[in-house]
């Protein structure tokens, strides 16, 4: 039995908000699907916990080698 990889959503939207979705999408070359699916995305994305997030729970790495703010701010200005 294969599992799909991929869910189908539906939902219903006012009138206006419909248009609105589309002319945005349209000026962007999206689907008023890929524009929604951006949307879910980014919706998810900011409501998430960032304390479960694996990348806010990398540790430091040391480095063998110590190098002081000035010298590298030195590389920066090219001196």
């Amino acid at each position: 039995m294969v599992v799909p990889t991929k869910k189908a959503m539906q939902t219903e939207l006012s009138q206006g908000d419909y248009e609105a979705m589309l002319a945005l999408a349209s000026r962007r070359g999206l689907t008023i699907k890929e524009a929604a699916r951006q949307a879910i995305q980014w919706w998810v994305g900011s409501q998430s916990d960032l304390a479960t997030d694996s990348l806010f729970m990398l540790k430091p790495v040391r480095f063998k080698v110590k190098v002081r703010g000035d010298e590298v701010e030195a590389l920066y200005d090219g001196r």
